[in-house]
């Protein structure tokens, strides 16, 4: 018996009525012709894997905000919690942005250019916390005093992040950071 909607009659109701009553007939169709190369399928994304992306996506996000702030202030020569950044750090890190970016204003120094984020991997994943891994090269950021003096440390500015990244308050943030001074990103798992 075909089911009925609104006046239309289901496809598989109707393949199976034709099917039944042998009354269909039609002109025989042609065999599909094999697809030269065969087409990869790949399988649904499972729900946790799902879960999974997002979040490390925020959490990408959070840190490309959270430096991206800290770069503008950086310029400015200010040192402020503002809402971009308490939206995206929190604990450790944000202190330890907020004492570096204090150290240059109170000696009347601004930056400028910017780091290079070289690449991020993600490293370990918990429900409301994720890790992720970021090689930075900030050679092409350049601190002047007030008189416009370059007074840029001539260490290594090459460094392997370690980002702890938590949901807090309903959003990703930055919490807590390892940081290694690389003399290079060969080796190292966030190397392009």
């Amino acid at each position: 018996m075909a089911l009925r909607r609104r006046g239309f009659v289901s496809v598989g109701a109707a393949v199976a009525c034709c099917a039944l009553a042998a009354g269909c007939t039609s002109d025989p169709v042609p065999a599909s012709t094999p697809s030269p190369t065969p087409v990869a399928t790949t399988p649904a994304e499972s729900q946790i894997e799902r879960q999974m992306r997002l979040d490390y996506e925020a959490a990408e996000k959070a840190y490309q905000s959270a430096l991206a702030e800290r770069e503008r202030q950086g310029a400015l020569g200010v040192a402020k919690s503002t809402p971009v950044l308490k939206a995206s750090a929190t604990g450790a890190y944000l202190d330890l942005v907020l004492k570096a970016l204090r150290y240059a204003h109170d000696r009347h120094w601004r930056s400028s250019g910017s780091t290079r984020v070289l690449g991020v991997v993600r490293n370990g994943w918990q429900e409301r916390s994720v890790r992720l891994i970021a090689c930075e090269d900030s050679t092409d950021v350049r601190l002047r005093d007030k008189d416009g003096n370059d007074v840029t440390s001539q260490k290594v500015r090459t460094y392997v992040q370690d980002l702890t990244v938590k949901h807090v308050g309903g959003g990703w943030k930055i919490a807590d950071v390892a940081t290694t001074v690389v003399k290079s990103f060969e080796g190292q798992p966030c190397a392009a």
